[in-house]
């Protein structure tokens, strides 16, 4: 699947990477990317890269290579992405989350030639992790190290800081750069989708027109532009982090870099970069909004727009952004196949943030009923995608690929939706969530969102549990917050009283200290699954209606 040309609403024209970096060099001579206290601007981007270029290319990277980046959010990780970019070489991001076995099986699946990481995350020293890479993986010919924190041992492994060579610090002796790739459908980074805990994982390929044209169609659509300052708080090893410095590449403004999530020290980023944008998933904001209101604090002065996703947004987190932030919100769907795939906009309804959105400019979608006709507005299907924006397959998988995406390029998402009249998509979960109960089907995604404001959960997910008799029944499985109790009369209640089906009602409540959620937030669900949990109780409390 080709990346065909960008929209005709985009805010610029370019070709590649590199091309866009220019030209938000050429028109754009303020700070531009902030990294821990510091501002640079995009100049100083384009120039550094060239640099960590010459390095890469010194030491045998070419293109069609790929270089792993197991790195916070930093002025390193948005170098090497321009680097990698010049070169033609492939970046493969990893969530700094990753512990040793994810990195190396993308490590291996990628057969990746260089890996750039820290020496520690969160207090976790991972030199003996990375000595064991250098060592199992056989691809793998460099290991550069950011010693971080203070530290000045790296166990013989190269400096990073070699990577990031200072003016009049290279090497003269150095072949020149070959030409930058001109092609804008060729490959610039591979995104982990999911599965990535599998023997096989997905690697999803991304062309330099596919990520910057979502850029640009996101910032045509009402998004961030030229005035913004972005800040998101996903990781840019992300589809959703990554669009942040997209953003401001496209349109030449300017974001905003933060790592390792700490509600309190991101909202003191948004203030010391006065940020107008910020991304963060639902369950961050809940952590923002309780930080702010604990005090009862304003929200950063300059800020206007929250971007959320990833997870359902109900209708008072909406208002607690409003309220609290002081900011419009928009919704967005996107997967790492898609990037931001659909979204609200910014002059939409505030009742417009219950749903997913519209697509993206120059993108469809459809939703189709099980067998496989166009489902009738308000009816629930599975979501098809397409886009000039998508992903061209999935890495070395042309069977993977050829299932996704079929003949037709429509990407089979696997979730669930209903589209309203006016174009908006309405998100109903994943098929996987879908519970069947005595032959009455339905999402427990809708279950979750009405617990969404019981008080005493921090945490909560709905699971079908195998039952011999009625197929499945309905398990909530949830982690209270400190000092509170919760019985499972008092979830039925809770859901009653807002009206919900009883075949629809929790039969066990299953009580943990946390649920296991995914680098982004969310509940990983097939390691909730596979969590041990008591027996159902022996006879269902009701019968199947």
């Amino acid at each position: 699947m080709n990346a065909p040309a960008l929209p005709a609403k985009s805010p610029t024209t370019f070709r590649t990477f590199t091309d866009a970096l220019e030209r938000a060099a050429a028109r754009r001579a303020e700070p531009a990317v902030w990294d821990a206290g510091r501002w640079r601007t995009w100049r100083d981007c384009r120039d550094q890269a060239e640099r960590t270029a010459g390095v890469l290319h010194r030491r045998g990277l070419a293109s069609g290579d790929v270089l792993a980046a197991w790195l916070p959010n930093s002025w390193e990780l948005v170098v090497l992405h321009a680097a990698t970019a010049r070169l033609g070489v492939l970046l493969l991001p990893l969530h700094s989350a990753y512990g040793a076995h994810e990195a190396r099986a993308l490590i291996e699946q990628a057969g990746a030639v260089a890996l750039a990481a820290g020496a520690a995350h969160r207090g976790h020293d991972r030199l003996a992790d990375l000595l064991g890479l250098r060592d199992r993986c056989p691809t793998l010919r460099h290991v550069w190290v950011s010693p971080g924190g203070g530290r000045a041992a790296t166990a013989g492994l190269p400096d990073l800081a070699e990577l990031l060579p200072g003016e009049g610090e290279t090497d003269h002796g150095t072949p020149a750069l070959p030409p930058p790739p001109d092609d804008p459908r060729a490959p610039l980074v591979l995104l982990a989708s999911s599965g990535t805990t599998s023997r096989r994982p997905k690697l999803c390929v991304h062309s330099h027109a596919g990520l910057l044209g979502n850029a640009a169609a996101v910032a045509a659509d009402g998004g961030p532009g030229a005035g913004d300052t972005v800040v998101s708080a996903s990781p840019l090893s992300h589809a959703f982090g990554l669009l942040s410095v997209h953003l401001a590449l496209v349109t030449g403004g300017a974001v905003g870099l933060f790592a390792d999530w700490e509600p309190r020290r991101f909202a003191e980023t948004l203030a010391a970069v006065h940020a107008t944008a910020a991304f963060a998933v639902p369950a961050q904001l809940r952590d923002l909004l309780a930080v702010l209101g604990e005090k009862g604090e304003p929200g950063p002065p300059a800020l206007r727009e929250v971007r959320t996703g990833g997870a359902p947004v109900p209708r008072e987190l909406a208002d607690g952004v409003r309220r609290t932030l002081g900011a419009r919100l928009v919704v967005q769907w996107g997967m790492t196949e898609v990037g931001a795939g659909t979204y609200t906009r910014p002059g939409d309804p505030p009742g417009a943030t219950a749903t997913i959105g519209r697509p993206a400019t120059g993108a469809e979608v459809r939703v189709l009923t099980g067998d496989g006709e166009p489902a009738a507005p308000g009816e629930t299907g599975e979501l098809h995608y397409r886009s000039p924006y998508m992903f061209s397959g999935y890495y070395r998988a042309p069977e993977r690929t050829r299932v996704a995406l079929g003949t037709d390029g429509w990407l089979r998402t696997g979730d669930l939706a209903a589209l309203e009249p006016d174009g908006s998509v309405v998100y109903r979960g994943r098929s996987d969530e879908l519970i069947n109960r005595g032959g009455l089907k339905f999402s427990a995604l809708e279950v979750e969102e009405l617990l969404d404001d019981l008080p005493q959960l921090a945490q909560h997910a709905v699971l079908g549990r195998p039952d011999p008799r009625l197929g499945q029944r309905s398990c909530l499985v949830a982690a209270l917050r400190e000092g509170a109790r919760l019985t499972l009369e008092e979830v039925t209640g809770h859901l009653t009283a807002k009206g919900l089906a009883t075949y629809k009602l929790p039969e066990q409540l299953v009580l943990v200290d946390r649920l296991p959620t995914t680098v982004t937030g969310k509940t990983a669900r097939a390691r909730l699954r596979a969590m041990p949990l008591p027996p159902l109780p022996a006879r269902p409390p009701r019968s199947p209606r």
